[in-house]
């Protein structure tokens, strides 16, 4: 009987002791710098994304005519995609 009450506690305390070993690991500096700059890349690139896509609205709010045409052609090719995917 106590070898499974033993047995028990060690399968709770698992967890936890996994969960307080990779935290440790994640406190160590050369970790922290290393996570620090994987944050900051992809803070660049949402920035990056951001701006292209506000650079997008702004090109297509000063050339509506341009717009207009690559929607139009848009529409037009999945029209024909529609049209030769539903067959004869």
């Amino acid at each position: 009987m106590e070898k499974q009450k033993a047995e028990k506690l060690i399968k709770r305390l698992i967890p936890f002791v996994a969960l307080w070993g990779v935290t440790k690991v994640l406190e160590r500096p050369n970790v922290k710098g290393a996570l620090a700059e994987v944050d900051s890349r992809a803070f660049i690139g949402q920035r990056k994304v951001g701006r292209s896509i506000k650079r997008a609205g702004r090109n297509a709010v000063s050339n509506p005519a341009w717009f207009a045409a690559g929607a139009a052609a848009i529409a037009v090719g999945i029209g024909l995609m529609a049209k030769a995917a539903r067959g004869k």
